[in-house]
């Protein structure tokens, strides 16, 4: 048999795989789904293949779904049939049917339809077999090649199930607190719970009472996610016959309890009666990225905040990029991407940015914002540049491209009589959590707006469609956000210029300064007044520390970002952090620091914008950025100067860049060529296999 894989309608496997994700969060006993337009996935598509055997051959269609399958060859015309025209034999057969085709061209069609899930096929056999030569159609457009994923290559896969890698895990530790038993798993995990009767003896009922933090486990009030098992009795085990479902879980012939997929480290069971009668496992479920970087230098600070970041985005990090773990669980277009940056230098996973992006996007025609907010259907348009500038899948660029214009073209026809972007009714205008002046348009959208343009402008270019479009609407946009939001006696960009306020935050002067908008005297003036001015209000969130120690690290002012690092993230570890968290406030009290969303465990203590130190610590300390689309060139340089020691490695795209830096001698090594190391002013070629040394003693 030749290699095959399930193959469906392009972005289908994803659109319909967020719909499932977005309708995932649960909520102290109720479901949330997300609040904005969710796409759903086709129900009814053919496939069609095209084959020349050279010899008799077979074939098989397994699918999900129903429909038939369509086989056609060329054939003797009957007498009847008008001369000079083509006449085709066709026969229909049943899907799951081994079906016999002659040496001929043949052409094979598989209609399907599934009312409930994702219409897709799976076709084996020595000649004829699926894959990303076949097209698919829906009955409005024309056929396009199928959607196909490397992870689904055996018949007996389900693609309407994401397939996780399992680990079973056991509480490290167990106390008795508060009149029941608190349980330990160690570390933050997604898993389901096991609940196992091993013995003869049964509990009546058993509440479980999960928490990322003890104190939410042992809050069997407020807890966030919480559920009260009533335990079968001895004659409906004995019978094996006792099985309920629900969207909570289900029980297994009465001798275990499976719950859904939730976040969690700590485990209370308030009864300890009940506790002492049943024994609690967790079924580890993750995607299994592999460890392509790491680092370790003479910080031990740093080095701990490394790892928790690593573990922080493997838990975010599953069939897409989510937030948190623990409360939304939904895919959030900001979060996904500083994560597609954060992956880049952690696990360069293509496939999972891939993912995201088609399922944040969904279906045309455009309906709303992606999650309903301005800037994050600015940052879906953006990440494709970026995606592209990682990978070189120009390929995947060319297929979604019309879906980027079409969200570009419904964003601009939101803007004023100047050009800029506005909110509509029913829009969020977000940024960050923050107090901006938000009256009228706001600065910071106009910048990210104008790396739209720009960044339509270089695909365009890449696909060959002429850019003058997007470049003049980048240059004018440009010219009138300084025009109405520059404030020359303050040095520094204003959030809004329609209020009369003239309030200057962080958010619009950081933009400014890494999409390279500001010429180099506003970036000095910016500097002074605003990144380094202790009187415009901190960042409270990772999410735009991320941005701010970007600009201040492409400023060269490394002694701020790595203080940062320790003081920020090195403050969550105080607080007893094992995973870095949605909102970090510096001497906030203990007894406030879980609460956002006036909920008293609402802040996420897994979030993947929390893990930005990866990224900055890899693009800018150690100096690995890519010269050219997918790292054919790239450049390695490390400011020594930080560590008294370390060593670390990362991807550079398909391959690996080594460094190793002690006692005054710098060591360089990798396996891909177009590398340049850049050090003490000077550049050395990168040569595969072969160290690059460098002694400053």
């Amino acid at each position: 048999m030749k290699m095959a894989n399930w193959i469906w309608y392009p972005g289908d496997f994803e659109i319909y795989h967020g719909m499932r994700q977005n309708f995932d969060r649960e909520e102290r006993g109720f479901f949330w789904p997300a609040y904005w337009h969710i796409a759903d996935c086709r129900r009814h598509v053919v496939f069609h293949g095209a084959f020349a055997p050279d010899r008799e051959t077979r074939f098989r269609v397994t699918a999900k779904g129903i429909g038939h399958v369509l086989v056609k060859w060329q054939a003797e015309a009957p007498e009847w049939f008008p001369k000079g025209q083509v006449f085709y034999q066709e026969r229909k057969y049943r899907i799951g049917e081994w079906i016999t085709c002659p040496a001929k061209e043949i052409a094979v069609d598989v209609v399907l339809g599934n009312r409930t899930g994702l219409p897709c096929i799976y076709v084996e056999g020595e000649i004829i077999c699926s894959g990303k030569d076949w097209t698919v159609s829906d009955f409005i457009k024309p056929a396009v090649p199928v959607g196909y994923n490397d992870l689904y290559v055996r018949r007996g896969q389900d693609p309407q199930e994401f397939e996780y890698t399992c680990q079973s895990c056991s509480p490290v530790s167990q106390e008795e607190r508060n009149g029941g038993i608190l349980y330990d798993f160690g570390r933050e995990i997604t898993a389901d719970t096991l609940i196992h009767i091993d013995g003869t003896k049964r509990p009546e009922k058993v509440t479980l009472c999960y928490g990322e933090s003890r104190a939410e486990a042992l809050d069997t009030e407020l807890c966030y996610l919480k559920q009260v098992l009533d335990i079968p009795g001895e004659a409906e085990a004995a019978a094996l016959t006792y099985r309920t479902d629900s969207p909570f879980g289900k029980w297994d012939t009465g001798r275990c309890y499976h719950t859904r997929l939730r976040a969690f480290r700590y485990l209370f069971i308030p009864e300890k009666e009940a506790a002492s009668l049943i024994r609690p496992e967790a079924l580890y479920k993750y995607v299994d990225f592999p460890k392509r970087s790491g680092f370790s230098g003479s910080d031990e600070l740093v080095n701990r905040i490394w790892n928790v970041a690593d573990t922080t985005f493997r838990l975010a990090s599953g069939i897409f990029f989510l937030d948190g773990i623990k409360r939304d669980r939904w895919i959030w277009s900001g979060d996904a991407y500083q994560s597609y940056f954060i992956n880049q230098y952690l696990f360069f996973d293509k496939d999972i940015c891939k993912r995201t992006i088609l399922a944040l996007r969904g279906n045309d025609p455009v309906m709303e914002h992606i999650n309903t907010i301005l800037d994050y259907s600015l940052y879906w348009i953006i990440s494709l540049e970026n995606y592209y500038n990682m990978s070189g899948d120009l390929e995947f660029i060319r297929m979604i491209y019309p879906k980027m214009e079409s969200l570009m073209r419904y964003c601009m026809e939101q803007t004023d009589e100047q050009g800029f972007l506005y909110g509509r009714e029913g829009d969020w205008v977000y940024i960050d959590w923050a107090e901006m002046d938000k009256e009228g348009t706001l600065c910071a959208e106009q910048m990210l707006l104008a790396r739209s343009y720009e960044a339509m402008a270089a695909v365009r270019r890449l696909l060959g469609l002429g850019e003058e479009e997007f470049v003049r609407k980048k240059e004018l946009l440009l010219s009138r956000i300084r025009r109405f939001f520059w404030d020359e006696e303050k040095g520094a960009f204003i959030d809004s210029y329609q209020s009369g306020r003239r309030k200057v935050t962080r958010h619009a002067n950081i933009f400014a300064i890494i999409f390279g908008f500001a010429d180099s005297e506003e970036t000095g003036s910016i500097l002074e007044n605003v990144l380094l001015n202790e009187e415009i209000p901190a960042i409270t969130t990772p999410y735009f520390k991320f941005y701010e120690l970007e600009a201040l690290a492409m400023l060269g002012r490394f002694d701020v970002v790595m203080e940062s690092i320790r003081s920020y993230w090195g403050g969550m570890l105080e607080q007893g952090a094992s995973t870095f968290w949605e909102e970090y406030k510096p001497g906030q009290p203990e007894e406030e620091q879980y609460g956002m969303y006036g909920d008293k465990y609402g802040k996420s203590l897994c979030h993947a914008w929390g893990a930005s130190p990866i990224y900055l610590i890899g693009r800018y300390c150690m100096g690995v950025r890519p010269t050219s689309a997918a790292y054919d060139t790239f450049e390695v340089a490390p400011q020594l100067g930080l560590f008294g020691h370390f060593s670390c490695f990362f991807p550079v795209g398909q391959g690996t860049v080594w460094m190793d830096w002690k006692d005054g001698v710098l060591d360089v090594y990798t396996d891909k060529e177009g590398g340049v190391l850049k050090a003490d002013g000077r550049e050395y070629p990168l040569v595969p296999m072969q160290h690059v040394i460098i002694n400053r003693k």
